[in-house]
C-alpha cells in the first residue's frame, strides 16, 4: 500500500473579483487568471505594477471579527505560513497558477467604508500581501496553496524606497511619466505632489531619476541639466523640453518578473 500523498500546505478558502469599480467584491467559486495582468473580468486587472492580487491569511483577521472582503482581498488562504506572503515568495496556488508576491498591502482609508473604526487600527500587518501573476489558469475555492521553490528579489514597503528601485530600473534611451511611475510602484495619485521630492533625491543618490518626465512628458524643471543628460542618451527633446514617450517610453511589463532564481 502506498504511503498517503502529503498535505498541501494551505487552502483557498475564498475568491473575490471586482468586476465594476466603485461597487462591492464578489464571491465566487472559481475564476480564471490572465498571466502578468489579473483575473479575467475584474476591474483592477492590468499589467504593470504591483497589484494584480491581494491575498490575505483567515488567521490574520480571525481575532478582528472580520471577513477577506471587508480587506478587499481577492483570495483568502487557510494554513499558510506568515513567510509565505514575504516579498520574493512564489506561491503556487492549484496546478496552474502562480503568484510572485511584491510586497504588503498598506491600509488605505478607503477600508474605512468595511471596516468598524475600533477594529480599523488593528489591521496594519493584517491586510496580506500584494502579488502579480507568474502563471494563468483557474483559482478556486478548495485549491491548494504552497511555496514554490522560485524566488524574485525582494520590492522595498516603503514608497520611496519602492520608488528609487523602479527609478533605478529604467534603461538608458527610455522615460517614464509620472502617472506611468506610480502606478509601477503601486501608489496612488496622492503621490504626485511629493514626486518631485523623490526623484531629487533619487538624483543625489546616483540614480537616474532624469528618466522621469511629467505625465505630459516634458522635463521637470527639478533636476539639473536633465534635457542635456536626455539627450545624451539618444533622446530627443524639443527646446522646450517636449519628449516622444510614444516611442521612448520603457515597456515595463517585466518589472516584477526579472531576476528568479531557484
Amino acid at each position: 500500500m502506498s504511503a498517503p500523498s502529503p498535505s498541501p500546505a494551505g487552502i483557498v478558502t475564498a475568491v473575490l473579483v471586482k468586476p465594476v469599480r466603485h461597487e462591492p467584491m464578489t464571491s465566487v467559486p472559481t475564476a480564471d487568471v490572465q498571466a502578468r495582468r489579473g483575473f479575467i473580468g475584474d476591474c483592477h486587472a492590468q499589467p504593470l505594477g504591483p497589484r494584480q492580487v491581494l491575498i490575505v491569511r483567515e488567521e490574520s483577521l480571525q481575532d478582528l471579527g472580520i471577513q477577506p472582503w471587508q480587506v478587499r482581498a481577492n483570495i483568502a488562504v487557510r494554513g499558510v505560513e506568515e513567510q509565505a506572503l514575504r516579498s520574493g515568495g512564489v506561491l503556487r496556488i492549484g496546478d496552474d497558477v502562480m503568484v510572485r508576491i511584491t510586497h504588503e498591502c498598506e491600509v488605505c482609508k478607503v477600508l474605512r467604508q468595511y471596516v468598524p473604526a475600533a477594529t480599523f487600527k488593528h489591521l496594519v500587518g493584517r491586510r496580506g500581501s500584494l502579488g502579480v501573476f507568474v502563471k494563468g489558469g483557474p483559482v478556486a475555492v478548495g485549491h491548494p496553496v504552497e511555496l514554490a521553490d522560485t524566488r524574485y528579489p525582494e520590492v522595498p514597503e516603503r514608497i520611496f524606497d519602492r520608488v528609487a528601485w523602479t527609478v533605478g530600473r529604467i534603461p538608458i534611451g527610455r522615460v517614464v511619466t509620472y502617472d506611468r511611475l506610480l502606478t509601477l510602484v503601486g501608489a496612488s495619485k496622492s503621490y504626485f505632489r511629493v514626486l518631485p521630492t523623490y526623484l531629487k533625491r533619487a538624483d543625489r543618490a546616483g540614480l537616474p531619476a532624469h528618466r522621469v518626465l511629467t505625465s505630459a512628458g516634458e522635463v521637470t524643471g527639478h533636476l539639473s541639466a536633465q534635457r542635456d543628460r536626455l539627450l545624451a542618451e539618444g533622446i530627443h527633446v524639443t527646446q522646450a523640453g517636449l519628449v516622444d514617450v510614444h516611442t521612448a517610453a520603457w515597456e515595463a511589463r517585466s518589472l516584477y518578473l526579472q531576476g528568479a532564481c531557484s
